[in-house]
């Protein structure tokens, strides 16, 4: 059994404002994440807040977990120990809420593989990242390594998903992802 983790928690400072509630073809990213883990068969979808927490928290639709994370500007990591405390043991389909074009097709393939895997797109890695459980225990020791440095043993998958790669961190790359939207 397959769950998925949204990191939400940070403070937006590039943006001006919470990238959960950006909206993207009628749906906010972060309604939009939880619906396409949803459709995916993720048993359990458990969204992290935190700087933002009175926007977000009634912003998740009913069929995810919202947790908050009250040391999320401790960074992703903190916030990322809170949503697996949260989440039934098993493998871990891990995003950040900034990234809102992943395929459904992608999701699948990752939702029913087993293990961990790092989706690519031309070479490069993207979300979600499939945690193994095997990992659990490592990413909740205290510190802030990079997790970035725990996945170096972890297989990557080449899809062809170039929503994968899509970071919206700014305005600027807000409004280049609605312009190119139809």
């Amino acid at each position: 059994m397959i769950h998925a983790v949204i990191l939400a928690g940070g403070a937006s400072t590039r943006m001006g404002r919470p990238k959960a509630l950006l909206v993207l073809e009628g749906e906010t990213f972060v309604a939009r994440l939880v619906r396409l883990f949803h459709a995916a068969g993720c048993a359990q979808i458990t969204v992290v807040g935190g700087a933002d927490d009175a926007q977000i928290r009634p912003a998740v639709p009913d069929r995810a977990i919202y947790v908050y994370a009250p040391d999320w500007a401790d960074g992703m990591r903190a916030s990322l120990r809170v949503g697996l405390g949260a989440t039934l043991a098993g493998d871990v389909l891990l995003t950040h809420v900034d990234r809102p074009l992943m395929s459904l097709k992608t999701l699948t393939l990752l939702t029913d593989a087993a293990g961990g895997l790092i989706p690519t797109y031309d070479g490069r890695g993207g979300h979600p990242i499939r945690l193994p459980a095997a990992l659990r225990p490592r990413i909740m020791q205290p510190g802030d390594a990079p997790l970035k440095t725990m996945l170096g043993g972890v297989p990557r998958l080449a899809v062809d998903d170039p929503g994968l790669r899509l970071n919206v961190n700014t305005p600027a790359a807000y409004a280049e992802l609605l312009a190119t939207r139809p």
